[in-house]
Formats: C-alpha cells, sequence, structure tokens
C-alpha cells in the first residue's frame, strides 16, 4: 500500500486524466454538427434534439452511478469503464460517416453511448478526492477542474486539423483509440483503491444505512439541486448559441474565435482559484460569489452591444465564474454530507441539477428561438434564470452543516 502523499499524488494525477478524457467530449457533438449538416444535409433541429436527448440520459445515470458506487466503492472501475464508452461512442461516430443510409440511427446510438459514458466520471472523481484528500478535497478538485477545462479547450484544436489530415472516419477513431487507452491507464494507475473494493461488504445493510442517511440530507440537496438546476439552465442555454450571438454583434467569425478562446482560457485559472476558496471560506460563501457575480457580468456583457472590448472583458469574467461548478459544488457537497453518500450526493447535484439544468436550457431557448423571439430577446430572457438562481443560496445550508448531523447519519466503511 502506497503512503498517503503517494496515493494523493495518483489520486489526483489519474482523476484528472479522467477529467480531461471525459471533457474533451463535451463539446464533440457540437463540432460534428457542422459535418453532418454540411454533408448530410441533416437538420439542425434533428442534430439539436439528439444534443438534448444525451444530456437526458447522462443527467439520469449520474445518480444511479453514483449510488452504485456508494454501494459497492467501485469508483476506480466504474471511472474506468465511463472513459472506455466515451471511447466506443467515438468509434460509433467514426462509422456514421460510412454508414450511408443508416446514417441517423448510427448517430442516434452513438450519441446514446455518449450520454452514457458522461454520466460517470463528475460523482466518481469528487469521491475519489473527498477519501483521499478529505478537508482539501476542494483545493484538489479545482486542480482537478483545471484539467477537465483544458481537455474541453482542446477538442476543436485537435478534431479539426486531424479531420482535415486524415479525414473523418480516422480521426475519431483515433480519437476513440486513445479514450480507451485512457481508460486502461486510469483502471491501473488508481489500483491503491482495490483494497477498498475488495473488502467485504454486506451490500444489503449499506444500502440501507447509506438510504437513512440520504434521508437525512434530502431537503438541503433538494435545495441545492434546485438551485444548480436553474443555474445550469441559464449557463448551458446561453452558452450554447454564444457563438451565433457574437456573430451578430461583432460580424466576424475571426472575432467570435478571438473572444471566446480568450474567455474560455479563464476557465483554467478559475477552477483552481475557486477550489481553494471553497476550502477556505466554505462552499454557500463560494456558491453565493460565482452565482451572483456571473449573473451581474452577463448583463453587463449583453449591455456592452458590440464594443469589442468589453464584450471580451465581461463574457471572459463572467465564463471565470460561471465553469467553477465541479470544485465548488461538488467541493461544497463534500463539506455537508458524510463520505458513505457523497457519491450519490455529487450524482443528484451534478447530474440532475447540472446536466438535465443545462438540457432545460436549451430547450427553452431553442423553443424561444422556434416561435420568432430574437436572439437578443431571447439571451436577456434566459438572464431571468440566472437571477432566480441566486433566490435559492438561503436556503442551502452553511459548511458546519455535516457536523451537526453526522452522528446521526454517517455510517462507516
Amino acid at each position: 500500500m502506497p503512503n498517503e502523499g503517494s496515493m494523493r499524488l495518483r489520486a489526483l494525477a489519474f482523476t484528472s486524466l479522467g477529467h480531461f478524457s471525459n471533457d474533451f467530449t463535451t463539446l464533440l457533438f457540437s463540432v460534428l454538427i457542422i459535418y453532418y449538416n454540411k454533408d448530410f444535409g441533416l437538420g439542425l433541429a434533428l442534430l439539436g434534439v439528439i444534443a438534448i436527448a444525451y444530456n437526458v440520459i447522462s443527467g439520469f445515470l449520474s445518480t444511479s452511478i453514483g449510488r452504485f458506487a456508494d454501494r459497492t466503492r467501485t469508483h476506480r472501475i466504474l471511472m474506468a469503464m465511463g472513459i472506455v464508452i466515451l471511447g466506443l461512442s467515438m468509434v460509433l461516430f467514426a462509422v456514421s460517416f460510412v454508414s450511408g443510409t443508416y446514417i441517423i440511427p448510427v448517430i442516434l446510438a452513438a450519441a446514446i453511448l455518449l450520454g452514457i459514458g458522461e454520466s460517470f466520471y463528475h460523482p466518481l472523481g469528487a469521491s475519489i478526492l473527498n477519501r483521499v484528500y478529505s478537508k482539501k478535497s476542494a483545493s484538489a478538485l479545482g486542480i482537478n477542474g483545471s484539467f477537465g477545462s483544458v481537455g474541453r479547450s482542446l477538442l476543436p484544436i485537435v478534431l479539426i486539423p486531424l479531420i482535415l489530415l486524415v479525414g473523418k472516419f480516422y480521426a475519431l477513431l483515433i480519437l476513440g483509440a486513445y479514450a480507451m487507452l485512457a481508460g486502461g491507464a486510469i483502471f491501473i494507475g488508481l489500483g491503491f483503491l482495490k483494497a477498498e473494493e475488495t473488502r467485504k461488504v454486506d451490500t444489503a445493510r449499506k444500502a440501507y444505512s447509506n438510504k437513512v442517511a440520504l434521508k437525512r440530507y434530502r431537503p438541503m440537496l433538494i435545495a441545492l439541486v434546485s438551485m444548480v438546476f436553474i443555474r445550469s439552465m441559464f449557463l448551458s442555454g446561453t452558452i450554447t448559441y454564444i457563438s451565433e450571438y457574437l456573430l451578430v454583434q461583432t460580424g466576424s467569425e475571426i472575432l467570435v474565435g478571438y473572444v471566446l478562446t480568450l474567455s474560455f482560457i479563464t476557465a483554467i485559472l478559475g477552477q483552481p482559484i475557486f477550489g481553494k476558496l471553497t476550502d477556505i471560506y466554505g462552499g454557500k460563501a463560494t456558491i453565493g460569489i460565482t452565482t451572483v457575480f456571473s449573473a451581474l457580468f452577463f448583463l453587463l456583457f449583453m449591455l456592452s452591444g458590440s464594443h469589442m472590448a468589453l464584450i471580451t472583458i465581461f463574457y471572459a469574467l463572467f465564463i471565470f465564474l460561471s465553469f467553477t461548478g465541479f470544485p465548488v459544488l461538488l467541493g461544497y457537497v463534500n463539506q455537508i454530507v458524510p463520505k458513505d453518500i457523497a457519491t450519490t450526493a455529487h450524482g443528484m447535484v451534478w447530474g440532475i441539477g447540472n446536466t438535465l439544468g443545462g438540457a432545460a436550457g436549451i430547450a427553452v431557448m431553442s423553443l424561444l428561438l422556434y416561435l420568432g423571439v430574437s436572439l437578443t430577446a431571447t439571451m436577456w430572457a434566459m438572464l431571468i434564470f440566472g437571477v432566480a438562481s441566486a433566490l435559492f443560496i438561503p436556503l442551502i445550508p452553511g459548511k458546519d452543516r455535516k457536523r451537526a448531523l453526522q452522528p446521526l447519519t454517517a455510517t462507516s466503511l
């Protein structure tokens, strides 16, 4: 068994590889939509429905995967499995480009696998770091989250040149092979968790005790999930259509790329900064700061019109504060619930709150645009959800809440 320092380093390194590999697929379908529409004439409405569908699948599965991991302690196995499934999804997306008349069923199958694969990482990675780092887990989540941001940022500049070099089929096969190899590396690299996996567990008793504990914490988790759901509606809805909005304001695809690149780079710095703040000041305070000020900077961004400097500054500040969910939200969950039900709670907050909320936000924006509301007016309308999410902050407990309830709910490993 490795010493504590070695375990912490390995846990951070291989969960960061998992976060990088998982979030590397975040923009995958968004990029592929360009080719499905241009090369095969598939409608944006159909492709949009598929995008919403895989987000819904991911959101619903996260809680079940978290509950299963809490009962069985198979975090390492499940994390590796999720990344391998993402690799299989990319292989199916590759096949779709040579599948002829079967293209839609193949895309749908690939998207289903994408949704399944993306449901694993966040609850599992947060729980592994919580177990290894304990009170300093939010800081570790922040560093880990930065690798997710890097993966999300790199996908377009890796996939598109690779497509130009070897074609869509082989480009996606290469990325699929990478994901499967990464899954294997994670399984081996987190091998020190094997002792916990093989320890005998009375699964029936474990399931019952976790159910009792979860019932105690359900009211505060419902308040948190509700806040995250509405917050994610605002974030995902506006981010999905931000390229088109910026194109209207700037009239230049080059300037759109400039604004987005500079803005999303800030998320790489924001995650460790706000993770550290979560450790120091508590999750409730940090959630309040990021939620209120992200809405404020989006308001200033919308008021900037077509002024390039102001657009770039305020949108970059918006992204800096908004893309902090992994260390702040899941770091906060680690502060308010016992470790025995942490993965289940992570799945609820990330799956139902963040992922399903994001899908709902995209659906609302798509519906408003379908009804003929202008894109600018729709963006303004979505700001209402950003403001509304801040109203839930007084309803969630401070970081000492777990200490008060722990004797009644915590179960021993």
